[in-house]
């Protein structure tokens, strides 16, 4: 065999032939190595609507528009701003900040927000709304009275004598002008005008315009008893507590229907969305949540 037939059958060989590619390939690839493109850096686009939103903000804080050297600090600060929350990101430190959960989760309940067309309500649904929430719309029994205060701390002479003596001559004045100054001195007024009961609570302790609607009318009676010590107290007026119609409250009716509305909205989507999750607890958490659900 001479050395050009043993020449062409080595080039006809399959094996040489997947060598001198390999080999082609091994030294293109160390040659372009050098020249490859780095990889994509991240990209900050400041939009005009950014710029247009922090010249807004801008302005309505300082009531002017920002010079343009202003702007470009504002621009400047934007990026600053993307580019620490974008690393931040990275490093997962938006996970266990409070703040930040607390944050998102309120911009998420937010996004769930149902529409308007949710929150038009038809007069049938007021009126099952009013009925069934009749007590929250109910009027209070207002009162107006007079009151006589009595410090026991105060008291030289035994205080049911004191009373019972205050209380004789306040029924027999002839005029208010001669029951003003009597009693103890305090900051609360001698005549109260027309007050719902829960107003009169305010002023004078819980309970006490409760026991003063059970009084009789334009006599005076007691003594009632407050944080402040007692009070000989007069009915002048009595206004009976009611039930207003649909008509006369509708806005306040629809204000709380749409509230109600709106939290069982959150309500269903919120369970919408904790059901596409498997919720694993400690075994004592667990089973005590499962006792308490069964209680």
């Amino acid at each position: 065999m001479n050395a050009m037939s043993f020449l062409g059958r080595i080039v006809r060989e399959p094996m040489v032939h997947f060598l001198l590619i390999g080999a082609a390939i091994f030294i293109l690839a160390a040659r372009t190595g050098s020249q490859q493109a780095p990889p994509p850096r991240d990209r900050i686009v400041v939009t005009d609507g950014r710029i247009q939103q922090l010249t807004t903000i801008f302005a309505k804080t300082w009531q002017r528009p920002p010079t343009a050297q202003e702007l470009h600090g504002l621009i400047d600060a934007f990026i600053k701003e993307e580019v620490y929350y974008r690393e931040a990101l990275k490093l997962g430190l938006d996970r266990d900040d409070t703040v930040i959960r607390r944050r998102m989760q309120q911009k998420m309940e937010f996004m769930s927000e149902p529409g308007d067309e949710l929150l038009a309500a038809e007069e049938s649904e007021l009126k099952a709304f009013l009925a069934a929430n009749r007590a929250e719309f109910r009027v209070e029994p207002k009162l107006a009275f007079q009151q006589i205060f009595i410090n026991p701390q105060r008291s030289a002479e035994p205080l049911a004598a004191r009373v019972d003596s205050l209380l004789k001559e306040a029924n027999d004045a002839s005029s208010d002008a001669d029951l003003r100054d009597r009693g103890d001195p305090t900051l609360l007024p001698y005549a109260t005008s027309l007050a719902s009961v829960g107003s009169i609570d305010r002023n004078f302790g819980q309970g006490f315009g409760e026991r003063l609607a059970q009084l009789p009318l334009n006599v005076w009676s007691g003594p009632i008893r407050s944080p402040y010590g007692l009070h000989l107290v007069r009915v002048t007026e009595r206004r009976a507590g009611y039930d207003p119609p649909l008509e006369d409250i509708r806005e306040a009716v629809e204000l709380k229907w749409r509230d109600a509305k709106r939290d069982a909205f959150r309500k269903k989507e919120y369970e919408r969305l904790r059901d596409q999750y498997e919720i694993v607890l400690p075994d004592a958490v667990g089973s005590n949540r499962r006792r308490k659900a069964e209680q």
